[in-house]
């Protein structure tokens, strides 16, 4: 009875919420004469008549995809521990690659050890990736401490976060691996959340982790990435995982399985794009080639881990410019993946949920277009349309108070505003300079 009160209340809530949206962005398009303005911009242009119309279908994609992945976000629900799940816990194996972390990685390593998972039921692997500060001090001082679950590796020359974790794969004796960073502090039963969805159905081949910001309180832009990262796990993970295709397993905490991940992992680590070899965007990598040999992928938003954010805007930009030039290079192999002919069972939603992704990038693009041609044309109109585009931003963040559950929702708006118009140049300058594989942020 209550499970069905809950049930009704959330779908309550998110109803309301999502008809205040509707009812506020109205309110602005009538008062703000958003619709006649624009009428006369485009009647002014045979062009702009013609580019209407794809831009109108552009939107109405937008919705059809916005509505799809709600209806699935309302199913989603991690799974939590029984009585009738298995009592033994396997051996896993923690892999923790670290260069220059002599800030965070004693801290890293602390959190898995006090973790409830087992003492004999696991190891933290931690491989030292050519550090040039104290990291690798710092981690011979730990071993002493933790002598019988903590394996060091040194790599004499930095390498790469992918080579780093190879290495540490390879030493690894566990039925599970998990990898983590050397920057981040997992929950104390993040371990044992993470790994139960690959205990209870053995088509699951990987789990993600919700990847929650360490340094959150330290400026706007720490605030605007918490809230960012948030979505990014409770609202697009969340709905990925209700049909198992997660698309990206991160870095920060994930869980293989072993037999998943010596399937794939020698071509992971080669990895080559455009005859050049890959260095970033290994963990959507990793996650492309799992999903690839017919696996499911899940989330798990109750195996939380806590990472270090980027605190100044260029710091930001390096980073997402890291992360869209993996995601370019993954989006295509995924899409080639889709269209393989090979017999497979999980194929129609994920497809569908790919084609929506796709329609975001140019639509984005079109309308700052628009936006900066009726600048021009219509000067007078600057004003109304950057009120309207802040009470949209406002409008559509009320939505995210459903999955944040918090006023933190608020930050949304702003990180919504910057992603607008100043991260708008990402995507075709990362599509430009693919081959690129400098890390950016170390």
């Amino acid at each position: 009875m209550n499970k069905t009160r809950r049930s009704k209340k959330r779908l309550w809530i998110n109803t309301t919420l999502s008809l205040a949206s509707l009812v506020l962005i109205l309110v602005a398009i009538q008062g703000l004469n958003i619709i006649s303005n624009w009428r006369e911009i485009i009647v002014s242009s045979s062009l702009l008549k013609i580019l209407s119309y794809p831009l109108l279908i552009c939107f109405g994609v937008l919705i059809l995809g916005m509505t799809f992945r709600g209806s699935l976000w309302l199913k989603y629900k991690p799974d939590t521990w029984k009585n009738s799940d298995p009592v033994e816990l396997p051996f896993i194996s923690v892999v923790m690659p670290a260069f220059n972390e002599e800030k965070d990685v004693g801290k890293a390593v602390e959190a898995i050890m006090s973790s409830d998972y087992p003492e004999n039921k696991l190891e933290l692997i931690c491989v030292d990736d050519g550090s040039t500060d104290q990291t690798w001090e710092i981690l011979n001082e730990l071993r002493r401490k933790y002598s019988g679950n903590l394996k060091i590796v040194s790599l004499k020359r930095n390498r790469g976060k992918r080579k780093a974790l190879y290495q540490g794969i390879k030493k690894a004796r566990g039925e599970i691996i998990v990898t983590t960073d050397a920057d981040s502090q997992i929950q104390r039963r993040a371990l044992r959340n993470l790994i139960l969805p690959l205990l209870r159905d053995n088509r699951v081949g990987a789990v993600a982790g919700k990847v929650a910001v360490l340094n959150e309180r330290r400026n706007l832009i720490t605030r605007m990435l918490t809230a960012q990262y948030a979505l990014a796990f409770d609202f697009g993970r969340a709905y990925q995982s209700v049909y198992g295709g997660v698309l990206c397993c991160p870095g920060a905490l994930s869980a293989f399985r072993r037999e998943a991940i010596d399937r794939v992992i020698r071509a992971w680590v080669k990895q080559k794009f455009l005859k050049v070899a890959c260095n970033h965007g290994e963990d959507r990598a990793l996650t492309n080639l799992v999903l690839k040999k017919g696996y499911l992928v899940k989330y798990q938003a109750n195996a939380v881990v806590y990472t270090r954010v980027p605190e100044k805007i260029r710091q930001v930009n390096r980073m997402y410019l890291r992360w869209t030039r993996g995601s370019i290079r993954e989006s295509w192999l995924f899409a080639r993946y889709l269209l393989m002919p090979r017999k497979k069972k999980y194929y129609l939603l994920p497809a569908v949920d790919f084609f929506f992704q796709l329609m975001l990038h140019p639509l984005h693009l079109m309308v700052i277009a628009l936006l900066i041609y009726s600048f021009l044309m219509k000067p007078d109109f600057i004003f109304p349309q950057l009120i309207f585009l802040l009470i949209l931003a406002f409008a559509l963040s009320l939505n995210n108070w459903k999955i944040m559950k918090s006023f933190k929702f608020i930050y949304t708006i702003p990180q919504a505003l910057f992603t607008f118009f100043f991260q708008w140049w990402l995507v075709p300058y990362a599509v430009i300079t693919i081959k690129d594989q400098n890390w950016l942020t170390k």
